[in-house]
Formats: C-alpha cells, sequence, structure tokens
C-alpha cells in the first residue's frame, strides 16, 4: 500500500509541475541574421517579386518567426525574428529558408536592407518600372 501511494504521489507532483504556464516557458523570439538573399534586380509596379532569405537559428528548434521592417522612402530595413519553440532542442545551428515578399505601387529604385549582423546588411537594389 504505501508504495502505491508512492507512486501516486509522484505522478501527481509530475503533472502538477508541468502546468500549462511550462508550455509558454519553451517559447522565445529573437533576433535572426541573414546568411545570403536571392533577387532578382528588377521588376514590376504591382507585382509580388518574391526574394530567398536565408537565416541561421541558433539550435533545431529555431523556424521563422516574422520580417520587421524598417522603411525610409525607397530603402527598407529588413530584420528576421526567429522563433523557438520547445524545452529539448537539437544543438545544431541550421539555416532556414523564408520567402520575402516586395510589391510597391511606384516606380523607382529600392534597396532593401537585411541586417546580417549587429552593423552589417545584405542589400539588394531593385529597379521597379
Amino acid at each position: 500500500m504505501k508504495k502505491y501511494i508512492i507512486i501516486m504521489s509522484v505522478f501527481l507532483l509530475a503533472n502538477i509541475s508541468c502546468s500549462e504556464n511550462d508550455k509558454n516557458d519553451c517559447i522565445e523570439n529573437k533576433l535572426a541574421y541573414v546568411t545570403s538573399v536571392d533577387s532578382p534586380s528588377s521588376g514590376v509596379i504591382n507585382e509580388i517579386i518574391n526574394i530567398e532569405v536565408n537565416f541561421g537559428v541558433s539550435n533545431g528548434c529555431g523556424q521563422f518567426g516574422e520580417f520587421i521592417e524598417t522603411e525610409n522612402r525607397n530603402v527598407k530595413i529588413i530584420e528576421v525574428k526567429a522563433r523557438y519553440e520547445g524545452c529539448v532542442c537539437t544543438q545544431d545551428a541550421p539555416i532556414r529558408t523564408v520567402n520575402y515578399e516586395f510589391a510597391t505601387q511606384t516606380s523607382g529604385d529600392y534597396e532593401l536592407r537585411f541586417k546580417s549582423n549587429d552593423t552589417d546588411y545584405i542589400t539588394v537594389n531593385l529597379l521597379i518600372e
């Protein structure tokens, strides 16, 4: 009987320690640096230009979260926010790929700067006609 009570106590403690709040403890969002960009050099007004963006994450749980964009006229700074979900992750540092869509209603020269480290960018110049 004592063995049964001990087993039930351990089971109860295990279930209490893994509450709903613990699931959120294993989710983190942080900036990721772009490693390369594949883009055409020109496009057409009101048509989407697909740009392939590769970025590094720090472990196997890292995936694409969102783009953070800052715009100043025809210059756009683009940062990648990675989302890490999971408490147990592989310790590799993979490169992930995501598609960035650019479209504008105004013709001209555009400069897209993808953040590649704290101070540098990978720059894409686009001529939109």
